[in-house]
């Protein structure tokens, strides 16, 4: 569900973001540990998490912590994005309480629900970042995140230690690139497979990257 702050808010519509299917795709498969979205500004990657955050909630219930580059944006996050998601998708309505019931389990910095539970924390927050094992840890623009954690140090390296133990952990890093050769997201992706979501040439059917050089269009 997208909220109404979005373009095209309500149901959710993969076609009209084809790009984000294999990456969304990937949370769901056992055999990957790590998912890198590389990305451009405003082209869903946030929402990619949404959805991976409403599968393991939804599809396969286990501990779950999102992380983003402050105290004050984890609020903002669970409070216009989290929770209006769960509040007008029945399914994980069903599964979440309303936040308005007592002991609920449901509140700005944690959701609760049968077999899992959801961490919401900033980088910034080091005694979060380092608490209880989780399952599935997911990183919002990692190139947003302070250099280090209080004194605890690099808050991917930190919070990234907390699915360590268990066998089907999964890592997911999402954010546009910043300063080449000081990016987190641009280093985890040079140790990834490497894979671009390719387009067909309009004439020939090709399939390449869609880089600046090759975008024409008709003068007005």
């Amino acid at each position: 569900i997208l909220p109404l702050t979005a373009a095209e808010p309500g149901r959710w519509r993969t076609q009209r973001t084809p790009s984000l299917r294999e990456i969304m795709d990937a949370f769901s498969d056992r055999l990957v540990e790590r998912v890198v979205f590389m990305k451009g500004s405003q082209v869903g990657g946030s929402e990619a998490l949404m959805n991976a955050i409403g599968f393991f909630i939804d599809q396969e219930p286990t501990t779950v912590l999102i992380v983003q580059f402050s105290d004050g944006e984890a609020e903002k996050f669970s409070k216009e994005r989290i929770a209006p998601m769960i509040r007008d998708c029945p399914a994980l309505a069903a599964r979440v309480s309303t936040p308005r019931k007592k002991d609920s389990g449901n509140t700005i910095e944690a959701k609760e629900f049968p077999g899992g539970h959801l961490g919401i924390v900033g980088a910034n927050a080091p005694a979060k970042l380092a608490s209880r094992p989780r399952r599935v840890v997911l990183f919002d623009e990692v190139d947003r995140y302070p250099a280090s954690a209080g004194n605890e140090g690099d808050p991917v390296e930190v919070a990234g230690k907390r699915p360590s133990t268990h066998w089907n952990r999964q890592i997911g890093m999402i954010s546009s690139p910043t300063v080449r050769g000081h990016s987190r997201i641009e280093q985890a992706f040079e140790e990834s497979d490497g894979r671009y979501y390719l387009v067909p040439c309009p004439h020939c059917g090709h399939e390449q990257r869609l880089v600046w050089e090759r975008v024409r269009w008709e003068k007005q």
